[in-house]
């Protein structure tokens, strides 16, 4: 796997009291960098998959007390693909105010921190970063220097 370079940023973000919200085009490897960042970090951790209807439903409007079966024990929490789950920012501003041992961890589209979904409610409560594709630096980091001839 090619190391990208906000990967020590986002690891070193971890339970500094905020939510990590990582943005950027389809197919851009958000999830994949997330995932390698939690398989680094050891910590356990709780998934959530925007694309899933079952998921959308149970985090659109939940309630603390919902919230707090629905996270379970793990510390962090990864909803990725979240600008597909309805009332996600109101849903993550409650998780961040009221689960100060847990780490919140969102992915989505490039427009999703745009649109508002995410802005308003988390406020002074969120770390953003935009993930594009690979950049010249990470693929050189990766295969070395290629010398033309």
């Amino acid at each position: 796997m090619i190391k990208r370079t906000l990967q020590e940023q986002i690891e070193n973000k971890l339970f500094k009291g905020k939510a990590i919200l990582l943005v950027g085009p389809w197919q851009s490897g958000k999830t994949t960098l997330i995932r390698q960042v939690l398989k680094e970090s050891g910590y356990d951790y709780r998934f959530f998959d925007g694309d899933d209807p079952a998921v959308r439903k149970v985090l659109e409007e939940p309630n603390t007390e919902e919230l707090r079966v629905i996270l379970g024990t793990p510390p962090i929490i990864f909803i990725d693909e979240a600008q597909r789950i309805p009332g996600i920012g109101l849903t993550s501003k409650i998780i961040t105010d009221q689960f100060k041992n847990k780490q919140l961890i969102l992915s989505g589209s490039s427009s999703f921190d745009l649109s508002g979904n995410m802005n308003e409610p988390l406020t002074g409560r969120k770390w953003s970063y935009e993930l594009l594709p690979i950049s010249w630096e990470e693929w050189q980091n990766h295969a070395g220097y290629l010398k033309v001839e």
